[in-house]
């Protein structure tokens, strides 16, 4: 029930106030909220107690009735409890290319929606597209620094669209948008962003952002109170962090409980000062009405003598004329007074303008010598600047000899190892060949022999000639059988040679690129990394880039993954708003800015969630380093949830047959480096889409190692 102000009785004009006070009803659209607090005596005159208790019995009487007339005033009104509103509720979301939706439409009821949904399938993406389309920044969702972070990876914009009911007597200009509004919101990845605010038929009505604030003021949509739009991160640190107090003040704000208290404060403190006014009033009036008794007498007495009237009238003028008088004689002095003034004011214009033109000349050398002095100092920042990059290379050139050192003896041990094995494999050629030769002189020698004792034998007797012409082809086909075997045994040489030769490749590769993942960053990623180390102002450490935390067991993967990964692996993550302040400050201090999200410690159980043990998934080919790493790409890329298969046919065969029981998608090798994804869509069916290969610098870790050995 509304809260009860006392008002004073009105007055009969003879200051009587036996009637004591009365009790009125203010009512208000703010609260219905009961204050039995700060209640102050509204009258200064004494009351008697026998009055007193007739007034209190008389304010529980009206309280009574009241609550009477408003209870019948809502069963004739047929209130039937929680019932839509006609206006101002939102009808529908939809949104294209956002966050992980390629495309998304939630129909919302009248009154009360939930959305329900396992761990990154977009239930947060609906609020945020809701908050972002009505205007909101990207930084109040806590998802992201900019809106290009929620344009889908693989496009190039993103639309919001929300449809707001506008229906009844309160609507917001219905002849204009109609029975809805609708709100679209468009925005592309270089850095493009309008609004349109169209009608139910879909007529375009306005591009302003300030008709879309309109709007929302008008509908009470309050899209940065937390009473109205609360994002996981800020209920999380408002109900782990906050004490009662600090709940309290948050409920007073959000409900503006807070906003009405002061304004009932204000009206009892302009009552309070009204009553005693009017106390004070009230006890002049009999002295007031003294004095009008008197002035009434007074003129009855001076209408009795018009010759005193006449006098009066004559002296008036007369006083009137010599106040002329007086001010003209006044007005002369004044004139030349002005004369004089002016000239003074000549002689100080032409001071002044001296003066100027002084201080001018000495301002332009006070500007110049302060611009000196700022050149010399900026001057000297890049010097500074430079003196103590040239020591952090310098200790970091030491690291790095230490380091190419061990890399070094590593490697000459790695070569002697090779060497060994060429010179193993070398001598096993020329033992090949000494055998080959072997057998080639071997077959060679029994052949003369052969044809000598053929020609003996021809000399001998011409009548056996038919005989030995009959064995001539068995003799030509063990010559050709010897050829083969001479060509099957160089065969396997070549290839032991091509072995080799691949090999020596391959470690020369893995020799020239190792220790190379930094170039893949920013070039003042180091120096931000060291600022992070020696930064004691965080709640916890930040961890990035995700890069730096995520090794590759299989690197023929590597194009895929990092093209499916995107900005991702340059990505920091952190656990309170207040620590992703701090970093961007780092950030922009370095002049590296890279996107930065805040995540939750705690390792996620995927057990439950993985598909058959027989496919490989991306979670099985990452060694990760840092819980929040892993979670962040559970959450933002389901890799517990996307298989491997190296052949293409098989993934065909695979992705086309009956759904796979926790498989979100899928990734098979393609010609030059780039994949091909597969994945269900909404209505079950399979989706397939180009992979192009990454052209950049591997930004994950590999075994090189392991390789090189």
């Amino acid at each position: 029930m509304a809260p009860m102000k006392r008002a004073r009785p009105a007055d009969d004009g003879e200051g009587d106030d036996s009637d004591g006070s009365e009790v009125v009803a203010v009512e208000t659209s703010q609260s219905n909220i009961r204050q039995d607090t700060r209640k102050k005596a509204r009258l200064s005159y004494e009351v008697s107690s026998a009055e007193t208790s007739e007034e209190s019995s008389d304010d529980e009487e009206i309280i009574e009735e009241q609550e009477s007339s408003f209870r019948t005033q809502q069963q004739n009104s047929g209130y039937s409890g929680n019932t839509p509103a006609d206006n101002g509720i939102l009808e529908s979301v939809s949104c294209s290319n956002f966050m992980c939706h390629n495309y998304l439409e939630v129909p919302l009821g009248p009154l009360i929606n939930f959305i329900i949904g396992h761990n990154g399938s977009g239930k947060s993406a609906i609020l945020t597209a809701i908050t972002i389309c009505l205007g909101g920044k990207a930084t109040a969702t806590n998802r992201g620094q900019s809106l290009k972070s929620f344009i889908k990876e693989g496009t190039d914009s993103a639309v919001l669209s929300v449809k707001i009911k506008n229906k009844g007597d309160s609507a917001y200009q219905q002849e204009v948008y109609g029975d809805s509004i609708v709100v679209e919101r468009h925005f592309s990845r270089s850095g493009t962003s309008n609004f349109k605010l169209k009608s139910a038929t879909g007529r375009l009505i306005s591009t302003r952002k300030a008709d879309l604030e309109e709007i929302c003021d008008y509908f009470a949509l309050q899209i940065d109170n937390p009473m109205n739009v609360l994002t996981q991160d800020m209920a999380r640190q408002f109900l782990s962090n906050s004490t009662p107090q600090e709940k309290y003040k948050f409920f007073m704000k959000g409900t503006q409980l807070e906003h009405l208290d002061g304004d009932y404060l204000q009206i009892e403190q302009s009552i309070d000062r009204i009553d005693q006014d009017l106390a004070k009033s009230l006890s002049d009036v009999g002295s007031y009405e003294d004095e009008a008794r008197k002035a009434k007498r007074t003129l009855e007495m001076s209408e009795k003598h018009d010759t005193l009237r006449d006098k009066i009238r004559s002296f008036g003028w007369q006083m009137a004329w010599a106040q002329v008088e007086e001010v003209e004689q006044n007005l002369a002095n004044t004139d030349d007074g002005l004369v004089r003034i002016a000239e003074d004011i000549a002689d100080a214009e032409r001071k002044k303008d001296a003066c100027a033109e002084d201080f001018e000349t000495a301002d332009l050398s006070f500007r110049d010598a302060t611009r000196q002095v700022q050149e010399l100092q900026e001057s000297l920042v890049p010097h500074d600047m430079q003196k103590d990059q040239a020591k952090q290379e310098n200790e970091k050139a030491k690291k790095e000899a230490l380091d190419l050192q061990a890399e070094q003896r590593k490697i000459k041990d790695a070569m002697k190892s090779t060497k060994d094995r060429i010179q193993r494999a070398e001598s096993d050629i020329v033992e090949e060949h000494r055998r080959l030769e072997e057998i080639n002189g071997g077959s060679n020698a029994r052949r003369l022999v052969e044809l000598d004792e053929k020609r003996s034998q021809a000399a001998d007797a011409r009548n056996r000639m038919d005989e030995h012409e009959n064995g001539l082809p068995h003799l030509e086909d063990e010559r050709r059988r010897a050829s083969g075997d001479l060509e099957k045994s160089k065969a396997p040489i070549l290839v032991k040679r091509e072995e080799v030769r691949k090999c020596e490749e391959r470690l020369e590769k893995l020799i020239r690129d190792k220790g190379k993942q930094e170039g893949a960053y920013h070039a003042s990623l180091p120096q931000l990394l060291r600022a992070i180390r020696e930064d004691g102002g965080f709640q916890q450490k930040p961890v990035g880039p995700i890069g730096y935390h995520v090794r590759l067991k299989k690197p023929s993967w590597s194009s895929i993954l990092e093209k499916s990964f995107g900005a991702m692996l340059n990505t920091f993550i952190v656990t309170s708003k207040s620590d992703q302040t701090r970093l961007s400050q780092l950030m922009g201090r370095f002049q590296c800015q890279l996107p930065i999200v805040i995540g939750n410690n705690g390792r996620v159980d995927t057990t439950d969630h993985e598909p058959d043990p027989q496919f490989e998934t991306v979670l099985k080919v990452l060694e990760i380093d840092e819980d929040l790493v892993r979670r962040q790409l559970i959450i933002n890329h389901a890799i517990e949830q996307t298989i491997l298969i190296d052949n293409r046919s098989d993934a065909v065969n695979i992705m086309n047959g009956a759904r796979l029981p926790n498989v979100k998608q899928g990734f098979t090798h393609n010609k030059g480096g780039s994949g091909i994804r597969y994945s269900y869509g909404w209505g079950g069916g399979l989706q397939q889409g180009h992979v192009p290969a990454w052209n950049g610098q591997p930004r994950m870790k590999t075994d090189v190692e392991f390789q090189v050995k």
